[in-house]
């Protein structure tokens, strides 16, 4: 177990930048997606506290844009990693909350409906003339807060944040959004919810690593309104924006 000083810098590591840190070498070679997460994650030392991460009141509640699934395959693999995994030091996302994280955009109180309408506006039209396409979700992997599965491609995720970006930096444009080269897709099955080592987790995932991955239909975005309760996240639609059917 690391020591007061270790874990604090843990998490401010933890904090402070992308996992991996590094791009993939390519954004549209599923080997290479893959290879980039795995190496990052089987080289970790410890898990962080995913939940003392970031500053979240009681009763806060944030604006975010996502790709949420209900696809059966995909909450099939999704359960049965779950059920494979020692869930002793994780919080297991709820099958009815799988989803990909696009953008933060920033807390509900502090943005106005106008606005919020208004980004939701510039997105639509700036997803007008894109078509819906397909992810493969699997293997499984993980950063130093969470169990998650690899997604590829990441040629048209990237262009749905560059257009959600923009469409939401020219409304808000001193709100302090993340830049695209900082995405990093995924899609988390498991939260940590203590710091301890990472050697035993890395083998139970490893030993999932060769689950069948499953293929998805990316056909909208989501902006939702996003509140924490007690280790789990749970959210509001606040606009469906289709995409264009392929």
């Amino acid at each position: 177990m690391p020591d007061g000083q270790d874990s604090k810098q843990m998490i401010r590591d933890a904090r402070s930048g992308s996992f991996p840190e590094s791009l993939p070498t390519s954004l549209s070679d599923r080997r290479s997606i893959c290879e980039n997460d795995w190496s990052a994650f089987r080289n970790i030392k410890h898990t962080v506290d995913h939940w003392s991460r970031n500053e979240w009141p009681s009763g806060r509640e944030v604006f975010y844009w996502y790709l949420t699934f209900r696809n059966p395959e995909l909450i099939d693999l999704a359960q049965l990693c779950q059920n494979s995994l020692e869930s002793d030091g994780f919080d297991l996302v709820p099958l009815d909350g799988l989803h990909i994280t696009i953008l933060r955009i920033g807390n509900y109180g502090e943005i106005s409906q106008e606005e919020i309408q208004a980004i939701a506006d510039g997105a639509k039209a700036g997803l007008s003339d894109i078509e819906s396409f397909d992810l493969t979700v699997g293997p499984l992997a993980g950063s130093r807060g969470a169990v998650r599965f690899t997604v590829s491609p990441w040629t048209e995720l990237f262009r749905l944040h560059r257009i959600l970006e923009a469409a939401t930096r020219k409304v808000l444009p001193d709100l302090p959004i993340a830049s695209t080269q900082r995405f990093r897709p995924h899609l988390g099955i498991g939260y940590s919810n203590r710091q301890q080592e990472a050697a035993q987790l890395i083998k139970q995932v490893a030993s999932l690593r060769d689950a069948t991955p499953v293929a998805v239909q990316v056909d909208a975005v989501k902006l939702v309104r996003l509140r924490r309760e007690p280790h789990a996240y749970h959210w509001e639609d606040v606009a469906t924006l289709a995409l264009k059917p392929s």
